[in-house]
Order: structure tokens, then C-alpha cells, then sequence
């Protein structure tokens, strides 16, 4: 167990093992929240990850026919969208 001194404003220091560990540098975004009573922090993707995750998204184009139809093999995700419980 690691114990840290919280500061008059409210700051805290992360240990630099842990810091290392979890390839935390200077500038880094953490998320932090509260879950079941414990302080919890979670590293903040930087733009380049963000771009990597964005790139995974399945983009679709939706054709539609003249009298309004679409090919579900061509639009998976929007068929499933579009049949989902809203």
C-alpha cells in the first residue's frame, strides 16, 4: 500500500512508480470519479489515440431505392439500429 498526503489544495501526488507503470508524463488527462466510495482515475486518451479509436468506428452509407428501401447487407449496423429498442 502506497499512502499520499492530500495538499490545502486538495492536490496529490502520484507515486513515480505508478506513474511509470501506467506511462503517466507531465500535461496527461485523468478522469476521476467516484465508484462504491473509492477515488478512481483513468487516463485520458491523447488526440492521436482518439484518432486510432474514431478510425475503428463503421461508417455506412445508407442507399435508399426509390420506394424507400435499404440493402441490410450493405447497412448492418443501421438495420440494427434501426430495429432496436429505442
Amino acid at each position: 500500500m502506497t499512502v499520499v498526503k492530500i495538499s490545502g489544495k486538495g492536490q496529490v501526488v502520484i507515486p513515480a512508480a505508478i506513474r511509470q507503470s501506467l506511462d503517466l508524463t507531465a500535461g496527461d488527462r485523468l478522469n476521476v470519479t467516484v465508484v462504491n466510495g473509492r477515488v478512481v482515475m483513468e487516463k485520458l486518451p491523447v488526440a492521436a489515440v482518439w484518432r486510432e479509436i474514431v478510425a475503428q468506428i463503421p461508417v455506412e452509407q445508407v442507399v435508399l431505392d426509390e420506394a424507400g428501401h435499404y440493402d441490410v447487407e450493405r447497412a448492418p449496423h443501421f438495420d440494427h439500429w434501426l430495429r432496436s429498442e429505442k
